[in-house]
Formats: structure tokens, C-alpha cells, sequence
């Protein structure tokens, strides 16, 4: 009689890395993570298997054969290579989109030690490339003055893009997030947004009254003009589709090109609205954690440190020089200046 043998003795290490992939796909989407998050995993993880080859197997996820593909996503030359939506140029890779690969291929580690393919967890020790945190430069009051102005709102297309822009400023969303905000989430007369974020974790976003007439003009005037069927998402297309992440971003760095302002993105008004809810004081730190739905405070420090620069620029007072060479320098008596009427007085007399 042949023995038996257990799952936790067989020799897997041969098993086709498409299979696992697969797998890791459906594990993720069954534990309830959202359709952006599973497409972040797969697409990182399809890109290291054509890297491996169309023979990859498990034996080949290990820690030389990742630092190899991070150091071959290192020196590429080219940006966009693998997104048929957008042109190839020249330029290196940022480190946090490698980084993010390092990130994508340690959880999918993880996930094959806990469910019994390996013995230990592969990639355990591999510790990610460090991401180079560049100072972002949130827009000027004079700039988003400049871009809203690019909209017509007479026109239905003018009156979305206007609205979707607003909202970014005014609420700080996710690109993901405001494609997948639903007419039923959108309390108008209330003054909120129930959004869906990260992690499946809903939150309660407020807006102004800007936004507020932006999305009733949206809604009420244009909106039905693109929705022949019944649609439950806000923002849609001229088809009357959800709106894709590649169209939004596409109309956000039109918008940015005719308002001159070349570095425009949606994450840069994201950023924009945390510079300004912190340096305009709305709100506290705290406050702004719960609004951009993050889980941890490490983003919201950053936001933090770069709104403290923010108020420094803007009043000079901070400087310590300044401060040093006033107390030594004697103190003058202010010359005293006349009013116009008093000057206009002098005159006639």
C-alpha cells in the first residue's frame, strides 16, 4: 500500500509561479481587500514572473533573484514601459515605485509560509530599497485660483472636470476613491461624503460650499446627459461608465496644461489640500489623519513638517537673524508718514 503523503511534506518547490500567482489573487480578493489593492499585487508580481521567465517556478522567488530585479529596475531608462496607456520616455524609475515591488514580493512571501507552500517565509530578511523623500511642492493659492478658472461650466464636460478638480481640493480624496464614489455616499444637503478607502474602511469626509453648488451643478444639470442607464457612481464618462484612474488622471493634467501649471497630478491635490488644512488651520493633525483615511500618523508628520515651512515662508518674522540684528541695531524713531486726505490738505492749503 503506497503511503500517504501530507501537504506540509511534499516537494512544492516546482510548482509553476503563474499558479501561485494566481492563488495569491484569489486570497487577497476573498479577504475582502479592495480591486486596486489586488491589481497592485498582481501587476507587480506578473512583471517579476516575465522577469523570471515563462518557466518560473517557486524555487525561483528567492532573496538574490529579487535584489537582481530591483537592481535591474534600478538602472532601467525608461518610465512607463509597461503601461500601454501612456508613452514611453526617458527616466529612471522612482524609488518608491521600486520600493514598492520589494513591498509586493515580501507579502506574497509571507502568504506562501502561512499557507503551507514553504517551511519558512522566503523573503523574510530582504529589506526594501530606501525611497527618497523629495520635498512636495503643494500649489499656490495664486495657482488653484489659475486652475479652476480653466473650466466651463456651461459645458458638460467643462461642469464634471471643474467638479472632480474641486472635490480633490476640497476633500483631499484618493484618485481610486473618487472613481468609486457613489451617488448614494454623496450627502448634499448634509455637507459629506461617505467614502470607501483603503482597506474597505469607510469614512466621513465634510466639504464646503463651494463644493457643495459644484456637485448639485454636476448632478442636477449635466449629469443626466451622460447617464442613459441608471448609473450609481458620481462621476462617469461620456458613455455614462464609471470614471477609469487613467481617464481621471488624464483630465487632471489637461487641466494642468492649460492652466500652465506642468507638474499637476491628482496625488498633488491631495497634497494640496493636507498643506492647506494644516497651514490655513482648519483643522489639527489629528483631524486631518481621519479626513486623508490614513491608519497611522507617519504620513500625517510629514504633512505636518511641510506646513510648518509652509508658515515659515509665509511669515518672515521666524528668521533668527533677523531677530539678532534688530536687538543690536539702535532703535530709530519711525518716521511719520501723512495720509493721502492729510497730503491733499497740505496741498490745497
Amino acid at each position: 500500500m503506497a503511503k500517504r503523503i501530507r501537504w506540509n511534506e511534499m516537494d512544492k518547490s516546482t510548482t509553476p509561479f503563474r499558479k501561485l500567482r494566481a492563488a495569491f489573487v484569489v486570497f487577497n480578493q476573498t479577504t475582502g481587500k479592495s480591486p486596486h489593492t489586488v491589481h497592485w499585487y498582481e501587476f507587480r508580481l506578473e512583471l517579476f514572473e516575465r522577469w523570471l521567465g515563462p518557466d518560473a517556478v517557486l524555487a525561483d522567488v528567492t532573496i538574490p533573484n529579487v535584489r537582481d530585479y530591483i537592481a535591474d529596475l534600478q538602472g532601467r531608462t525608461q518610465i512607463h514601459v509597461n503601461n500601454r496607456m501612456v508613452r514611453n520616455k526617458e527616466g529612471a524609475l522612482s524609488t518608491s515605485y521600486i520600493s514598492g515591488f520589494a513591498r509586493a514580493l515580501r507579502a506574497f512571501a509571507s502568504w506562501l509560509h502561512a499557507d503551507g507552500y514553504t517551511s519558512d517565509n522566503l523573503l523574510r530578511t530582504l529589506k526594501p530599497p530606501k525611497i527618497q523623500q523629495k520635498v512636495v511642492e503643494a500649489l499656490s493659492d495664486e495657482e488653484v485660483t489659475r486652475l479652476i478658472a480653466v473650466f466651463d461650466r456651461d459645458d458638460a464636460i467643462g461642469a464634471r472636470d471643474f467638479t472632480i478638480v474641486w472635490t480633490l481640493l476640497d476633500c483631499g480624496l484618493r484618485a481610486s476613491e473618487l472613481c468609486g464614489l457613489r451617488i448614494d455616499n454623496t450627502y448634499l444637503d448634509q455637507g459629506y461624503l461617505k467614502v470607501l478607502g483603503k482597506g474597505n474602511k469607510e469614512r466621513l469626509v465634510p466639504f464646503g460650499r463651494g463644493c457643495q453648488e459644484a456637485l448639485l451643478h454636476w448632478r442636477d444639470r449635466h449629469r443626466p446627459l451622460f447617464v442613459a442607464a441608471e448609473s450609481p457612481y458620481v462621476f462617469v464618462n461620456s458613455r455614462g461608465e464609471p470614471l477609469r484612474l487613467d481617464a481621471l488622471e488624464r483630465i487632471v493634467k489637461r487641466a494642468g496644461r492649460r492652466a500652465d501649471i506642468r507638474r499637476l497630478h491628482c496625488h498633488l491635490l491631495r497634497h494640496t489640500f493636507a498643506t492647506n488644512f494644516l497651514v490655513k488651520e482648519v483643522g489639527d493633525s489629528l483631524r486631518l489623519q481621519q479626513m486623508l483615511g490614513h491608519t497611522s500618523l507617519e504620513m500625517v508628520r510629514r504633512y505636518v513638517a511641510r506646513a510648518s515651512v509652509e508658515k515659515s515662508l509665509i511669515d518672515r518674522r521666524d528668521s533668527p537673524m533677523d531677530i539678532v540684528l534688530a536687538k543690536e541695531q539702535p532703535q530709530r524713531r519711525p518716521r511719520r508718514v501723512q495720509s493721502k486726505r492729510m497730503r491733499g490738505l497740505h496741498l490745497v492749503k
